[in-house]
């Protein structure tokens, strides 16, 4: 039952950044936007730290997720946070963020 919570958790963050990024277009419009910056990095921590959570058969639910990236990203930005690499941060939630949403959304029916 928790790994059903934690899926919605992890749903739920990046949704969030799903919607601060929606009417940004390109790399320089977010750099220079602190505050969205701020808050789709907090999201990704939020990610990886629920994600660690997650028991082996839940991951396994899910096999096309990267989700050793994923707890990496969130080490390096709890550890690092002044060094986290902004260009790296754009790609990962124009490209990696829509396949997660979009993967653990299309299957909440997964039983662990």
């Amino acid at each position: 039952m928790k790994d059903k919570a934690y899926i919605l958790r992890i749903i739920n963050y990046a949704s969030k950044i799903a919607k601060y990024m929606k009417n940004v277009e390109t790399y320089e419009s977010f750099k220079l936007n602190d505050e969205k910056v701020d808050a789709v990095i907090l999201n990704l921590e939020q990610i990886g730290e629920t994600a660690k959570k997650l028991s082996i058969e839940a991951k396994n639910a899910y096999p096309n997720i990267k989700w050793p990236n994923i707890i990496g990203l969130r080490n390096m930005i709890s550890h690092e946070y002044e060094g986290v690499n902004t260009l790296i941060i754009f790609e990962i939630v124009n490209k990696d963020i829509p396949n997660l949403l979009n993967t653990l959304s299309n299957s909440r029916s997964v039983n662990f």
